[in-house]
């Protein structure tokens, strides 16, 4: 599970992140989107979760993103569209073992970028099977 949290200016993203990601199973998680407690509409975003090996490395070793459905708005309760699901099949992340630094990344229709967040997630090799 990833958590968010705001962030104490370490980086230039909006929040910082960490978490622990078990490579040998599906990656079902929902991030909610909300700001003083009142749902955010991601309707019309795309994101990008982007894990480098390191700080300084200009490539990823894994992206996720909307355009391949790896990422999903969904709506909460509410029926608002507030929610970024992560479905992620095994067989994508069962490669990964380690610490990885992690950026989630928005864009508009005007192609403005955000850069929602940035941390360390880690991926284990949990479990070993079913």
């Amino acid at each position: 599970m990833t958590a968010l949290f705001r962030t104490a200016g370490a980086s230039g993203a909006l929040f910082e992140m960490s978490g622990v990601v078990s490579n040998n199973v599906t990656w079902d998680e929902n991030i909610n989107f909300t700001e003083n407690g009142t749902a955010m509409v991601l309707t019309g975003l795309s994101f990008q979760f982007q894990f480098r090996d390191a700080q300084d490395d200009t490539s990823t070793v894994l992206t996720l993103s909307t355009a391949d459905s790896e990422l999903v708005i969904t709506a909460d309760d509410g029926g608002v569209n507030s929610i970024l699901r992560i479905n992620v099949a095994y067989t994508v992340i069962d490669g990964l073992e380690g610490d990885y630094i992690a950026d989630l990344v928005g864009k508009d229709a005007a192609s403005k970028l955000t850069h929602w967040a940035h941390g360390v997630v880690t991926f284990r090799h949990d479990p070993l099977a079913f």
